[in-house]
């Protein structure tokens, strides 16, 4: 995948899965999230979707399998006790 296609996507599902959810409200609410913290977040979600997607379409054969048996590892071990996912309209 093209670099400027990588970076608009990873920057879209930042938006998409982090930012325009309940960390939004957290934040427009001023609960406990200011702007510069919103900012760090931000930025930090968006270079490991980033990062992941960039292994995942660009990266070699070894990082690819890395990337994989660590997936695995987080579905088998973390998030267990976590509800099962909905579907949630994403569309606008």
């Amino acid at each position: 995948m093209d670099e400027q296609t990588l970076r608009a996507l990873s920057k879209a599902l930042t938006h998409i899965v982090f930012r325009n959810g309940v960390v939004e409200n957290l934040h427009a609410d001023s609960a406990c999230l200011d702007d510069a913290t919103m900012k760090k977040l931000n930025i930090d979600v968006n270079n490991r979707i980033y990062t992941l997607l960039d292994i995942w379409f660009n990266g070699t054969v070894e990082e690819v399998e890395r990337l994989e048996r660590m997936l695995n590892f987080m579905v088998r071990y973390y998030g267990l006790s976590w509800e099962l996912a909905e579907w949630v309209d994403l569309l606008m």
